[in-house]
């Protein structure tokens, strides 16, 4: 028989200490999806991922007062019934067209109205304190909505980035523009599969606003 004296329960902390690392997890593993499905149309392979693993805590009627989980919920419609060919060129009129597309995911679009302003300098200074540098194989501007989102999973999974460090980037480099763009994705006139997409950024949006407000 085991001597219990010798395995005391855990402690409430240590269970805190691991629910937080639960959520930054998924927390993570979100915003690394957004900036995958912002960056680039969405072949059979994260397609079948999202019918497989986009599974909300509640299903359709169980929690109507939960956005987040009705956004998981039609995210994975979406996909169950989506095609790669088809969400390619869904991508393509929507982020990129002929010179343009219906949404420009820009920060620096977003909060000056041009392309390569102040947002993209002050995020390029913020990613050199982070030590991220962008690969040269990469053409887009690291204000890219895409780049973002993946430098933003990577602030919360980085045990050398600090609690506050993630929020002041987030309110920095993200809560200024970002909820307009998943409003503007969700209105697109060729979103179909793009409409669930910004459907979840702006649930997000809204969760991540409640978590930092907690936070303080």
């Amino acid at each position: 028989m085991t001597d219990v004296r010798h395995h005391p329960p855990v402690s409430e902390s240590a269970d805190a200490v691991q629910a937080d690392a639960e959520m930054d997890r998924l927390r993570a593993g979100t915003w690394n999806l957004l900036g995958s499905l912002l960056g680039r149309a969405p072949d059979a392979e994260i397609l079948d991922l999202l019918c497989t693993t986009a599974e909300p805590a509640a299903e359709p009627g169980e929690d109507e007062a939960d956005p987040l989980a009705q956004a998981w919920i039609d995210l994975r419609r979406a996909a169950e019934g989506a095609h790669p060919g088809a969400l390619a060129r869904e991508y393509q009129d929507i982020f990129i067209g002929l010179g343009s597309g219906e949404v420009m995911p820009y920060a620096s679009w977003y909060q000056t109205g041009s392309l390569l302003e102040k947002p993209l300098l002050d995020l390029r200074r913020e990613l050199r304190a982070l030590g991220v540098e962008r690969h040269a194989d990469v053409t887009e501007p690291e204000d890219h909505a895409a780049a973002v989102c993946e430098v933003m999973a990577l602030v919360i999974v980085d045990p050398g980035v600090s609690a506050d460090w993630q929020q002041d980037f987030h309110e920095q480099h993200v809560a200024p523009w970002m909820a307009d763009l998943f409003r503007d994705i969700r209105e697109a006139p060729s979103a179909d599969f793009y409409q669930a997409v910004g459907g979840l950024g702006g649930a997000f949006m809204d969760f991540e606003r409640q978590y930092f407000a907690m936070q303080t």
